[in-house]
């Protein structure tokens, strides 16, 4: 019985000093998305490297500055703007001895964002929102609608997220929304609708043209002749 305590606890020593060591043993690779839009974030990710370099690519429009990821210091991140040009790239790094690459397109992607509710009350409050970490762009603001009260500002906020608000007008209808992204030449657009009957036509139709007035020629009926004695 001592003999299996003292094995067990020899193998549960040697776990705990061989499993650290086969984690710093992993293999560093460099990780950026497979495609990104033209202009937008390219987000990279690497480790485990003791000494490091910037991430670099013809690709990018400067070079990517990592640093230690929350809570797993072995893990390195960034992120940077991809160049306008549409095609693949080759991004570099250097993690400690080893050159890392890897490759990556950069071209048209849909825009993701979101506009709602889709159906809205007179003059209800309709929300946009998008992330520029998640398939958005930062819109040029402000957003524009024939079936907007007043023009929609966005704002920026934590972790890549992009909100707006605004009322609609009180007129029914369906009305449309383009939004235009800031840094990348993508556009998309959505419509949106406010209840209620659209308002009819009850313009008279215009008054046709007066008739000109009949006017009698001087002469015989009215002045017996017209003449003199």
């Amino acid at each position: 019985m001592r003999r299996t305590l003292a094995t067990a606890a020899v193998a549960l020593t040697a776990a705990a000093v061989f499993t650290p060591l086969a984690a710093a043993q992993q293999e560093p690779t460099l990780k950026l998305p497979a495609k990104v839009s033209n202009g937008g974030v390219v987000t990279v990710m690497t480790g485990p490297c003791k000494t490091f370099s910037t991430v670099t690519s013809p690709g990018l429009k400067g070079p990517i500055t990592l640093e230690p990821m929350p809570g797993d210091p072995d893990r390195l991140h960034g992120s940077g703007p991809a160049v306008a040009e549409s095609g693949t790239y080759t991004a570099s790094l250097q993690c400690d001895s080893k050159t890392l690459t890897t490759t990556f397109d950069v071209g048209a992607l849909p825009i993701a964002w979101s506009l709602g509710p889709a159906e809205i009350e007179p003059g209800g409050t309709i929300y946009l929102q998008t992330n520029i970490y998640n398939g958005g762009c930062f819109p040029k603001s402000p957003l524009t609608s024939p079936g907007f009260a007043a023009p929609m500002k966005v704002v920026g906020g934590n972790m890549g997220r992009i909100t707006g608000d605004t009322t609609v007008i009180t007129t029914p209808g369906t009305y449309e929304v383009v939004l235009q992204c800031s840094d990348r030449p993508e556009s998309d657009v959505k419509t949106f609708r406010i209840l209620g009957d659209p308002p009819t036509s009850t313009t008279p139709p215009p008054p046709g043209k007066p008739k000109p007035p009949i006017v009698k020629p001087k002469g015989a009926p009215d002045t017996g002749g017209g003449g003199t004695a």
